[in-house]
Parts: C-alpha cells; sequence; structure tokens
C-alpha cells in the first residue's frame, strides 16, 4: 500500500509540473490543461482514500486516471 501511495504521489508532482509547464507557455492549451487538472484531481482522491484506508473505493477512482500516460505524452 506504501508503495502505491508513493507512486500516486509521485505522478501527482508530474502532473502538476505538466500543469504548470502548459499554463507558463505563450498561448496555453486550455483543453489539455483541463484534462491535467482533472486528473491531478483524481489521483488527489486516491491519495486521499488510501490514507484514509479506504481500500474498497480506491479501484474505483484508479479507473478515471487511466488516459494519465496519453496527455503526458502528449507534449
Amino acid at each position: 500500500m506504501k508503495q502505491l501511495l508513493k507512486a500516486l504521489r509521485a505522478r501527482h508532482s508530474i502532473v502538476a509540473a505538466k500543469i504548470d509547464e502548459e499554463q507558463r507557455r505563450p498561448q496555453p492549451d486550455g483543453i489539455r490543461v483541463r484534462a491535467l487538472k482533472k486528473i491531478r484531481l483524481h489521483l488527489k482522491e486516491q491519495i486521499m482514500l488510501l490514507e484514509q484506508g479506504d481500500a474498497m473505493k480506491a479501484p474505483i477512482a484508479r479507473s478515471k486516471a487511466s488516459n494519465f500516460g496519453t496527455l503526458l505524452a502528449g507534449r
């Protein structure tokens, strides 16, 4: 469980950095920023669920962030 929590926190940091990077561009892609923010929110929800020890809801939240790699590979 600690490994998963560590991985989720790392992904959250990566997504946050991608959001910052996109917003610093001269013409940020609003759709991409919005999508990355949704992913960041889902990761945050997963982290909170794991921290609370609610293992039954974690798999449901995990499926929401399944397109994480696709959006990060976009740029």
